[in-house]
């Protein structure tokens, strides 16, 4: 019996199935119709998907329930979009009315829309916590979505002011506002979580691969001061295309050197984060978790940093594989249509480098959802215990009205939903 089994029956356990049977099918089918289907059937794709994990991931011996529907989601990303577009022409029509503001348009925009997507990120928790059920309870949030918004903007403006240190200290206060207002039934989620449990990784992070970035950067712009000089790059004519270079007479100086120490770092900063990614959030994941309690019950986390990176370990190779059959198909394609072939064999290949080209795609998501998605939700939830999981029965049921599927449809419509997330 493996170790799913024998946690799966556990009252003091929180386990989810490591077999993934039927899961690819479900990929494969919602990913076919969400293509033919101009993307519309995402909705329904993402609501299965949901309802896949829940059910296999066993809280206390008892499966949890997702029962939100695709059409709910298709409707409230409609609504969503009926309120975003006439905003999209307003900036748009500010900028041509107002020719002063035109270059700081597209800044107030991305700024107005990631403020914006801050307020969907919580309003689309409350409709997944509408749509979960476990022992027949129905979980809820409770809450402001502005005030989620007005604090998450502002912990993110002192994250850009700190050069990035104040970040784990907002991950802490946007998870202990998230959990705070949690409802099971008529009883509370309450979250201790603090930006010191998760500095010294974070820190880790940062020295790695972000300060040298910061360091960097501030060498240069203190070396060039701001704004920019105009002829800091030059056009360069290779004879096929023009590209820009570090004006010559820069070379050798400190504003080169200094460029090129950021540049260096920037090269350099892209594998370092993807390697530390996991690192980090394995530890976030662990402490968040075991900063959660429901009254006298907690929840324990002995989360692994490994057990978060082999799900991309074993990603990586398998992208190798598959990317190696994939080259060789394709080299039987191109050998198809020779020089010599006629245009039968030329128009058959024309059709097999399409469907290599799609059954391309439609199995890197395969994959990554089979073995990271999964990898990912397996190693969290299996790594979880409940203490003192008898005081779960005083958790009685509550009548709330379920959310609306607006609560999402704005979150997708920014493009800050998600379908699965990892934790809670």
């Amino acid at each position: 019996m493996d170790r799913t089994e024998d946690r799966s029956g556990s009252e003091g356990t929180v386990a989810f199935a490591q077999e993934a049977k039927g899961l690819t099918g479900l990929v494969v089918k919602g990913l076919l119709l969400t293509a033919v289907t101009f993307t519309i059937y995402r909705f329904w794709y993402m609501t299965e998907l949901r309802r896949y994990f829940w059910s296999r991931t066993l809280i206390a011996g008892s499966p949890a329930e997702y029962l939100g529907r695709g059409k709910e989601l298709f409707l409230g990303f409609l609504v969503a979009l009926a309120i975003l577009v006439p905003l999209y022409l307003v900036l748009f029509l500010l900028g041509i009315a107002v020719p002063v503001l035109a270059p700081a348009v597209p800044v107030l925009s991305a700024i107005f829309l990631f403020v914006l997507g801050q307020y969907a990120i919580f309003r689309g928790r409350r409709y997944r916590a509408a749509r979960t059920r476990w022992r027949g309870i129905r979980l809820g949030q409770d809450g402001s979505a502005v005030a989620y918004m007005l604090r998450a903007s502002l912990w993110w403006l002192a994250t850009i002011l700190t050069l990035g240190l104040a970040f784990p200290f907002m991950r802490a206060a946007l998870e202990r506002y998230r959990i705070d207002h949690t409802l099971v039934g008529e009883s509370r989620l309450r979250s201790s979580a603090t930006g010191r449990s998760v500095l010294l990784p974070w820190l880790a992070f940062y020295a790695v691969s972000l300060l040298p970035i910061v360091v960097a950067g501030l060498a240069f712009l203190g070396s060039v001061g701001l704004p920019l000089p105009a002829d800091l790059f030059v056009s360069q004519s290779n004879g096929k295309m023009d590209t820009s270079i570090l004006n010559p007479r820069y070379a050798g100086t400190a504003v080169g050197t200094s460029l090129g120490w950021l540049i260096t770092a920037l090269s350099l900063a892209v594998p370092l984060v993807l390697l530390l990614i996991p690192f980090y959030r394995a530890r976030e994941t662990r402490a968040f978790l075991s900063a959660t309690h429901l009254g006298e019950a907690r929840l324990v986390s002995r989360l692994q940093a490994r057990e978060f990176y082999w799900p991309y370990f074993v990603y990586f190779l398998t992208l190798l594989f598959f990317f190696l059959v994939i080259g060789v198909l394709f080299a039987m394609v191109v050998g198809v249509a020779g020089p010599n072939a006629n245009s039968g064999a030329q128009a058959a290949a024309l059709v097999g480098g399409g469907l290599l080209y799609a059954g391309t795609l439609l199995g890197m998501a395969v994959i990554y959802v089979r073995i990271v998605t999964h990898g990912l939700w397996v190693a969290v939830a299996n790594a979880t215990t409940i203490e003192n999981v008898a005081a779960l029965e005083a958790v009685l049921a509550s009548a709330r009205t379920p959310a609306s599927g607006l609560n999402e449809g704005l979150a997708d419509a920014l493009d800050v939903g998600g379908a699965l997330e990892i934790g809670f």
